[in-house]
């Protein structure tokens, strides 16, 4: 622990700045892609490394903020350019602090001048922001386009964290957006922060731009975000930070030994799916044949009794082809969130169902249909319905099963 605070002003004039680097890996080119550069500093009196929260804490004014933040880009240039130089692909990921971006500075260039100044490619370069730190949208939106002009790359950091700004995704076009690490830890056991990421994932295939999570600490984290479109990681699972070329270390085992994991995963996901729908589509089945022959009176019985026979449902419906609700609601007692009563409900008779997406293909002519794992409106548990046409004897009408089959065991998992 440092016994006193660094000067920061001796840091900067003296350039008493280390660069380390983590790598940002590809699991399906089996390779380290781009390095971050992360800055520390160093008491020039005692020798001792300070970490970067304490580094850049004692930056407090505009003026020593700007200079520090130059002084890293410009060492963090310098260090990359040997690297450059042996492995032309190789990309650099450099912070910058969007809070010195402002109508005074955005015209310096001093990224560009530095970059030219050691002989790297503009286009091996991804200047990294966080947006909420910037308060001038202007100047933020004219040094994205001109850095952009010249070929650098922009990112945007820590995106899911608590105070980013959505709305400038769109706004600044980036070409690579960063989850944060509080989205990323723990995603293979959280839904919610998974349904987040795949989101992102979407959104960001639309748009163009290149997902990265960092902070992935874990094999299961990595294997997890891979299933679902992520490809290029950092984090503490791959490599921690190191200065120069121990920054690149032999990681080919590791990944090597990940994506055999993740393709054994892959393949026993898709046989329990397999082996998962096919009992769902029987049991459906065989609810529709009952109901076919049961009478109008007796739906609402019918449908409690099968709640009772097969424990995997947890509610069922049924509606007309229009997409009403002709029956009540029948659900498992034991699976209903009774304290969110006032957010999760179970619909009751002459409910519309017509936007739903269990009705819709049902509309567009299949005969039948089977979502994705949702949060359900009538539980408030992860379920997947399925919706199946039967005809009904005693109406002389085709009706619709809806069945809400629980699958809180699987709550995130990878697939």
């Amino acid at each position: 622990m440092l016994q006193t605070k660094p000067d920061i002003h001796e840091i900067i004039e003296n350039r008493s700045i280390i660069i380390h680097f983590q790598p940002q890996v590809s699991l399906k080119r089996k390779a380290v892609v781009g390095l971050e550069a992360l800055s520390r500093g160093f008491d020039p009196q005692s020798g001792e490394i300070i970490p970067p929260t304490l580094l850049f804490e004692q930056a407090r004014d505009t003026a020593s903020r700007l200079a520090l933040d130059r002084a890293c880009r410009t060492k963090a240039v310098e260090a990359f350019a040997t690297l450059h130089r042996r492995e032309k692909s190789l990309m650099l990921s450099m912070n910058i602090d969007a809070a010195c971006i402002n109508g005074e500075t955005r015209g310096s260039n001093h990224i560009l001048n530095q970059v030219n100044r050691f002989g790297v490619s503009p286009g091996n370069v991804i200047i990294e922001i966080i947006e909420s730190r910037c308060d001038d949208t202007r100047a933020l939106l004219e040094f994205v386009r001109f850095y952009r002009s010249h070929d650098f790359l922009i990112a945007l950091d820590d995106v899911g964290a608590g105070f980013s700004n959505l709305d400038r995704i769109p706004l600044l076009k980036p070409d690579v957006i960063k989850l944060d690490r509080s989205l990323v830890h723990g995603v293979d056991r959280h839904f919610h922060k998974l349904e987040v990421v795949r989101s992102f994932v979407q959104m960001s295939n639309r748009l163009g731009c290149l997902v990265l999570a960092e902070g992935v600490e874990t094999a299961e984290e990595a294997m997890c975000l891979l299933s679902n479109g992520v490809d290029v990681f950092q984090g503490f699972y791959f490599a921690r930070p190191a200065p120069g070329l121990d920054a690149v270390p032999g990681m080919a085992d590791k990944v090597d030994s990940l994506a055999e994991r993740h393709r054994e995963n892959r393949t026993q996901q898709i046989a329990e799916d397999k082996r998962r729908y096919s009992s769902y589509d029987l049991t459906v089945l065989t609810m529709c044949q009952d109901l076919a022959e049961s009478p109008a009176k007796a739906m609402n019985a019918d449908l409690a009794r099968f709640v009772d026979i097969y424990p995997s449902v947890e509610c069922l419906y049924v509606l007309d082809m229009k997409g009403n609700q002709i029956s009540d609601t029948v659900c498992n007692p034991a699976r209903l969130k009774t304290g969110k009563r006032f957010l999760y409900e179970p619909a009751s008779a002459g409910a519309d169902h017509s936007l739903k997406e269990y009705f819709l293909p049902i509309q567009a002519g299949l005969e039948k249909f089977t979502t994705r794992p949702y949060i359900s409106l009538a539980s408030g548990n992860l379920c997947t319905t399925i919706s199946h046409v039967f005809y009904h004897k005693g109406s002389g009408r085709h009706r619709i099963l809806c069945v809400d089959m629980n699958r809180e065991d699987e709550a995130a998992r990878p697939g």
